[in-house]
């Protein structure tokens, strides 16, 4: 039996060239907590969460390392439940759930090793390409020049469905970013809004997406916090626009209950939130038997691997964010980050989810 031998973290702190609004928050940096686990075989996996600045690598060292250390590192799916047993109280909560999905990643790409298969192969994925869609618009700027070179180069790289930011500024200035976009993109290509849970009350919300939707929404995402499902509710009865939501659900069961109320259309979600491979498989499965799809959040090079595996992925593809535009950083962490091609994401057929990553950028961003 192939046995968890030892488990090491880095919390790499990579700083914004700028400071970046996202909704009413103000980003100087963004942090992962990478792990590394090494088996008794001398396999080496890595898995990694966004830690958003909160202590993940410490409660993965505290309260997570001590109990799975010499547990089998063949069972991703017990060692979940282990750790998650032994911190019962937290069990359900996303700073914990993070970082069991960490692990759990972790694991997943041991297996691949171990099998000397991809994630995606070992899943049963028949495609070896993804599309995506990119997210555009964090920084608004005095006007739209910015905007619209980032609607080209998308459109160059054969990019053609998109997510753009909102809440940032005013409604008129959202209806007018809106009304660019589609006029550069035509009538064909899906827009979503990313609302960052910015629009706070009912009427609020509803004022904002009925000045919008004349430009074709596909969704509107995070109107709200997840826990305002019914509100979510609303916003769709009153304005006929698809919501989604759940890239901060901790469980599948969560995701299940959000389901089950019909309290988002195209549900939202994150492995590295939700507890990893096998909550985030089920609850996409939950999303199929009710004929919703899903949509991912970022981390391209992990939910590339397990949406070729699905049939409900958002027909607009994958979120991506463009290293070019400097947003989520996760690129300063790696040799390569996931090849784009026409449009799509290609996936890597190495053992494993087949990261490249750069251990010398993150002892830096660790230090």
């Amino acid at each position: 039996m192939d046995l968890i031998s030892s488990i090491e973290t880095f919390e790499a702190r990579v700083p914004l060239a700028a400071p970046l609004a996202v909704g009413s928050a103000r980003i100087t940096h963004r942090t992962y907590s990478v792990v590394k686990i090494t088996t008794s075989d001398g396999i080496v996996g890595v898995g990694y969460c966004y830690s958003r600045g909160l202590p993940m690598a410490k409660i993965i060292d505290d309260v997570m390392t001590p109990v799975a250390i010499g547990q089998s590192a063949e069972s991703p799916e017990e060692i979940r439940k282990l750790i998650l047993g032994f911190n019962w109280q937290s069990a359900e909560h996303g700073s914990v759930t993070s970082a069991a999905s960490a692990v759990d990643i972790a694991l997943h790409d041991i297996a691949g090793k171990r099998a000397g298969r991809s994630v995606a192969s070992m899943l049963g994925a028949m495609v070896s390409e993804v599309p995506i869609y990119s997210v555009i618009g964090y920084h608004y700027g005095k006007d739209e020049t910015g905007l619209a070179e980032e609607i080209e180069y998308a459109l160059s790289r054969g990019i053609n469905s998109f997510k753009i930011v909102m809440g940032a500024d005013t409604p008129q200035r959202d209806a007018n970013r809106l009304r660019v976009l589609r006029e550069r993109v035509g009538d064909k290509p899906l827009i979503a809004l990313d609302a960052f849970r910015t629009l706070k009350t009912l009427d609020n919300a509803i004022t904002r997406v009925n000045l919008i939707k004349e430009f074709g929404i596909a969704f509107v995402e995070d109107p709200f916090l997840e826990s305002e499902g019914v509100a979510a509710i609303a916003l769709r009865e009153a304005t006929g626009v698809p919501v989604s939501f759940g890239e901060s659900l901790a469980s599948s069961k969560m995701a299940e209950q959000v389901l089950y109320y019909n309290q988002t259309d195209i549900l939202r979600i994150d492995a590295l939130v939700i507890g990893g491979v096998g909550e985030f498989l089920k609850a996409i499965t939950y999303a199929h038997q009710k004929g919703k799809t899903f949509a991912t959040h970022i981390h391209t090079e992990i939910h590339s691997q397990l949406a070729a595996a699905t049939s409900n992925l958002y027909p607009g593809g994958l979120e991506y964010l463009d290293p070019r535009y400097e947003i989520d950083l996760f690129h300063h962490l790696l040799q390569k980050p996931i090849e784009i091609r026409d449009g799509k994401a290609i996936l890597s057929t190495e053992p494993g989810f087949g990261i490249q990553w750069d251990w010398q950028a993150i002892q830096h961003f660790s230090a």
